[in-house]
């Protein structure tokens, strides 16, 4: 049997095209931005890289040993305001750290981006540069100094649970859209930690797997994204779990000083993604400046061990210079807003965190990339799209088409919520609000002219309800995470290719009765359809992707 798979890089040449027609125009957006960024610009001094590292060194000269080190580790006392933190030292206020790739994860008042894979499929650079913008001036609005994302991997294994955060699998795609996503967020001034440094393609066994590379393939592949971040201004790196080439890739040299810094010219910080730090002097050495969330092998103790012998006192101060040094670049020691959240593990931050709203016109914005992302995959004898004045009687059907749980929750560990708008784990967002499939189809539509069965394994309700319409609409998804998250047997990565629940049987049911059937997937990457591809009832087939917060209004 031929498996018929979505390939995200070879068919987005149809994006764009949505159930009913829908358009955002984007003027007034980079209009509103623009002005924006102008005044901002008359009230604080930005510096060069030379003269923010000459500003950094001056402050370093002053500093204890003890107070360098707590710039270069990271404080994970509890409770704190932000998910990473650097506390102060002088008249240095310290670092907040947040996730992540689509908007700050675990605050009230935010946006729910469309995810970056989605926001790759628009194929436009100004939408990229526009999204970057607003989630940047989002972690301004919250206080936050450093947010942590983009995410930048390959997206090489199709389980991969993190593929969603990511741009997609093609190098020069995902250079393209992270160079528009750097720039947009720190023209707020904010600090974009570009993440995993590198290779860092699974989530299983992700802390002890030896992604094996050689060299040519590493720079042309999965360091080219990296490069154009740095060509982009990009202020640091998160350096990843695994192994490169049988060196951890927070120790291995090879990446963090001779391609990053020595090849390309990278003048920032590069961190540990959280805990990956294995030694002391190796890692300094080989060019990781900050451990996170916590002090660890770069303790004081552990420091006084080396320093000034395997650890030179040169090296020791170029990391706290590198800390600095875009800190003062971007001018966040001018008029920096306080911080504004409350992070909490058990995610009960998020309710009691200070009600500080920074989403602005950004629902607008979110809304033209989720339609702009979303692909048209099949469309016979033109249905798309529908007519909106032509009393079509339409059943929406399957669980992907409305919500089922709170919408604080979406972001902090409950999966089974019904309607796909991102994955799980530390790329998530707690949501203002979702606008499901249904929700969107019925405002254009009108309620009375729409049925709905919002449940994936009620086939025969869903099939009576197919049978009684014009147009039969199947919503279905498929997700996947961080590893940190078992859902349904999903360790992070998915365990197969196949649509969630019921989706297949549902599909199939309605396709039997309905000779009008368009399907909607939801899905973090590619999906088997070879189960239902080759109905003939089934006459469109819509990829909608991971679109965020604004789903049912992109679709419709």
């Amino acid at each position: 049997m031929v498996r018929v798979f979505f390939l995200l890089c070879v068919v987005l040449l149809f994006s764009s095209i949505v159930l009913f027609g829908n358009s955002v125009d984007g003027q007034a957006i980079r209009k509103t931005r623009a002005e924006r960024h102008t005044r901002e610009a008359e009230a604080v001094q930005l510096l060069s890289w030379a003269a923010a590292r000459q500003k950094a060194v001056a402050f370093i000269s002053t500093l204890t040993t003890a107070q360098k080190i707590t710039i270069i580790t990271g404080n994970s006392t509890t409770p704190r305001n932000c998910a990473g933190t650097i506390s102060p030292v002088k008249t240095f206020p310290g670092l907040c750290f947040a996730d992540g790739p689509m908007g700050i994860r675990i605050a009230h008042n935010v946006t729910a981006f469309p995810t970056a894979i989605h926001t790759a499929t628009t194929w436009d650079r100004d939408l990229w540069y526009q999204r970057g913008d607003a989630m940047g001036a989002e972690f301004y609005g919250k206080g936050v100094n450093v947010f942590m994302g983009p995410n930048i991997n390959m997206a090489r294994v199709p389980h991969g649970g993190r593929n969603w955060e990511g741009f997609g699998a093609d190098p020069y795609l995902v250079g393209e859209a992270i160079y528009q996503t750097v720039k947009g967020v720190q023209d707020n001034r904010v600090m974009v930690n570009v993440k995993h440094l590198v290779a860092n393609e699974q989530e299983t066994a992700r802390s002890t797997a030896n992604s094996v590379i050689d060299d040519r393939t590493m720079h042309e592949i999965y360091m080219w994204p990296f490069i154009k971040s740095v060509q982009a201004g990009a202020a640091s790196f998160m350096c990843a779990f695994n192994l490169v080439n049988g060196t951890y890739a927070c120790e291995n040299k090879r990446i963090m000083n001779d391609i990053m810094r020595k090849e390309n010219g990278f003048q920032g910080f590069i961190c540990t993604d959280w805990g990956a730090i294995h030694s002391t002097d190796t890692s300094a050495n080989a060019g990781l400046d900050m451990s996170l969330p916590s002090p660890s092998f770069f303790s004081l103790t552990n420091i006084n061990k080396v320093l000034g012998g395997t650890l030179s006192q040169a090296t020791f101060d170029k990391m706290v210079a590198n800390i600095l040094t875009p800190y003062y670049m971007l001018g966040q020691d001018q008029n920096w807003p306080r911080v504004t959240m409350r992070y909490s593990g058990d995610y009960s931050g998020a309710v009691t965190s200070p009600f500080v709203d920074v989403t602005a016109d950004h629902d607008i914005l979110a809304r033209k990339i989720a339609a702009d992302g979303t692909v048209l995959l099949r469309n016979v004898n033109k249905q798309l799209p529908l007519n909106p004045n032509a009393g079509l009687k339409i059943a929406v059907l399957g669980t992907d088409s409305v919500q089922r749980s709170n919408v604080v929750n979406m972001g902090g560990g409950l999966y089974d919520f019904g309607t796909a708008i991102m994955g799980w784990g530390s790329g998530s967002v707690f949501p203002t609000y979702v606008v499901t499939p249904l929700d969107g189809i019925k405002a254009k539509f009108g309620a009375a002219n729409v049925r709905s069965v919002p449940n994936d394994f009620d086939v025969r309700a869903a099939a009576t309800a197919a049978a009684a319409v014009d147009v039969a609409i199947v919503c279905s998804n498929v997700k996947s995470g961080e590893g940190y998250i078992t859902y349904d047997g999903n360790i992070g990565d998915r365990k197969n290719l196949t649509l969630w629940a019921n989706g297949d049987n549902l599909i199939n049911a309605v396709a039997r009765v309905n000779k009008r059937t368009i399907v909607v997937i939801h899905a973090v990457g590619q999906v088997d359809m070879s189960a239902w591809i080759n109905n003939p009832n089934i006459t469109a087939i819509v990829w909608a992707g991971m679109p965020g917060q604004e789903s049912g209004n992109s679709l419709a």
